[in-house]
This record gives C-alpha cells, sequence and structure tokens, in this order.
C-alpha cells in the first residue's frame, strides 16, 4: 500500500501543517455552523480530499456533526480510512467526469434523502475541470440546495471554478508543508517504516513545490533521518 494512503489521516486532529483549515472547520462543525457549499483549493498532495473525505465523516457520524468522529459507527467505520464507502457520500473526478451530463446525472441523484446518514456529500475533485456548462447544470442546486445536501469542491486552480459557483461557497485555501512541518512528519513515519530520510529532503522537495503526498510515495524505501 502506498505510504499516503496508509498514513491518511481519519480526524481533522491528524491533518498536519493545515491548521488555518483544520482548526476553523472543527469549531465550525462543534457549533453547528455547517454550509451547504466547501471550497477546498491549494496544490497537489496538501490533503484537500483527505479533508473532504474527513469532513464527510464528521458530517455523518452518530454523535455529528463533529469535529471528533467516534470513529464505531456504521458511518464513521464506512467512511474512515480503507472503508467501503456509502451510498450517501460520492466522489466525482471531473477531470474524466467534468461535462455536462455527469453533472446533470449528480444534480438529479442529488434531490434524493439520504439512504442512511445525516447528510448527501458530493465531493468533486478537479472541480477547474468541470466544463462551464457542467456548472451551469449545478448552479441552481448549488444557490438553493436541499437541506440534507452538501457540495465540496476540491481543485488546485481556484480561479478557473465558474465565479458564481465559488461565490456560493465556504472557501479553505490549503498550502505546502513548510521544510521543518514536512520533515518532521516524514521523519516518524520512517520510524514505522525502518527507511531513511536525508536531512535536506524536506527542504529540497518544499523548494521544487512537491507535497507530502508524493513525497511519502518516493521515499518508502528511504528513513533515517540524517
Amino acid at each position: 500500500m502506498a505510504l499516503y494512503r496508509k498514513y491518511r489521516p481519519a480526524p481533522f486532529a491528524e491533518v498536519v501543517g493545515q491548521e488555518h483549515v483544520t482548526d476553523p472547520l472543527s469549531m465550525a462543525l462543534d457549533t453547528g455552523r455547517i454550509s451547504h457549499a466547501y471550497l477546498f483549493s491549494g496544490p497537489r498532495g496538501c490533503g484537500k480530499t483527505s479533508s473532504a473525505r474527513i469532513l464527510a465523516r464528521s458530517l455523518n457520524c452518530v454523535h455529528g456533526p463533529t469535529s471528533t468522529p467516534c470513529g464505531v459507527c456504521s458511518s464513521c467505520v464506512a467512511l474512515g480510512p480503507g472503508g467501503p464507502g456509502n451510498l450517501d457520500v460520492t466522489e466525482l473526478d471531473a477531470a474524466s467526469h467534468g461535462g455536462v451530463d455527469d453533472t446533470r446525472e449528480l444534480r438529479d441523484r442529488a434531490f434524493y434523502a439520504p439512504a442512511e446518514s445525516r447528510y448527501r456529500v458530493f465531493i468533486v475533485d478537479e472541480a477547474h475541470m468541470v466544463t462551464t456548462a457542467g456548472f451551469n447544470a449545478l448552479l441552481k442546486i448549488v444557490e438553493e440546495p436541499p437541506a440534507h445536501l452538501i457540495f465540496i469542491f476540491a481543485t488546485t486552480e481556484p480561479d478557473k471554478v465558474l465565479p458564481t459557483i465559488r461565490s456560493r461557497t465556504h472557501h479553505y485555501p490549503f498550502r505546502l508543508l513548510p521544510p521543518a512541518t514536512m520533515r518532521g512528519l516524514l521523519g516518524t513515519i520512517c520510524e514505522q517504516e525502518q527507511g531513511i530520510v536525508s536531512e535536506s529532503l524536506a527542504n529540497d522537495r518544499y523548494a521544487k513545490g512537491q507535497a507530502f503526498r508524493g513525497e511519502a510515495s518516493r521515499n518508502s524505501h528511504r528513513c533515517k533521518i540524517e
């Protein structure tokens, strides 16, 4: 299993280096301030899709909405790392399914009440790849969603998301991990994986704009902090 999958965070407390996103999200969850649409933006591999899944899990936990999902109810197990998922949380990869027919199908499904959860959650990954016609097909339901519906758009290029959609979301910009944070995270993983990572690795990768997901996968065989 790729390391970024093995060490994917389960609650927001395990998300490293994105406190400017996870802290306000956690507070909103714990105080019941739930938005109907979120926009997660930032470089590849910085935790947007993982955080979208955590948000869906936090919303649908039997004790939720909560920033600390219990991890044992049927929803938490299904939506947790390695879980099978459930019918009420749908991920759409807009890179290959961003056309108007795809979004119309999503829109039509969105009106149905959840089968077993509190909310129906649609996670639209690579949202900047949705066509203009595709976004227009979603606009009405994003403007006036049913109470049970939540959209989470994840993208590396938020400026390419249709402005009328973007303006109706709560925007959370993610960022690359600083070198010291990257090195500490890799060091923790390396202790468990018995590999090697050099002192300069985090600084070098950060300078090249490479995020944790790819770094963890590439360096699964090197793990002693030198």
